[in-house]
């Protein structure tokens, strides 16, 4: 049997970005209902479901989501603390955090689903 997180608790919203922004990129607010790559330590508002079109990108702010992460450390499954890396990518924050519940790590890949 597969193991499948697809789907569940989705909740997508519509924000503004000045970037053009591609599907699966972490996010993090930049300003009043705009999303952005950020800064690295941000805390991560949610994962892109679709690229940039008219300066509006479609978000998902709640559910189960795969995404790349980066830095040496992976995420640890289990609750575990998370930032945006500026890039796109979540990583394992090094201090405070947004804590979310980490379903599964892909090493290999560099993925980690979350539950947002």
């Amino acid at each position: 049997m597969e193991i499948c997180f697809d789907g569940i608790g989705q909740a997508v919203a519509t924000f503004q970005t000045a970037e053009g922004m591609e599907t699966g990129k972490a996010v993090a607010m930049t300003g009043s209902g705009a999303v952005g790559l950020g800064t690295s330590g941000d805390l991560p508002c949610g994962v892109t479901v679709g690229a940039e079109r008219g300066g509006a990108v479609a978000v998902q702010i709640a559910g189960v989501a795969t995404v790349a992460y980066s830095g040496e450390t992976a995420p640890t499954v289990g609750y575990c603390a998370l930032t945006c890396d500026g890039k796109g990518m979540l990583a394992k924050a090094e201090g405070s955090g947004l804590t979310c519940l980490v379903l599964a790590v892909d090493e290999t890949a560099k993925t980690v689903t979350v539950k947002l």
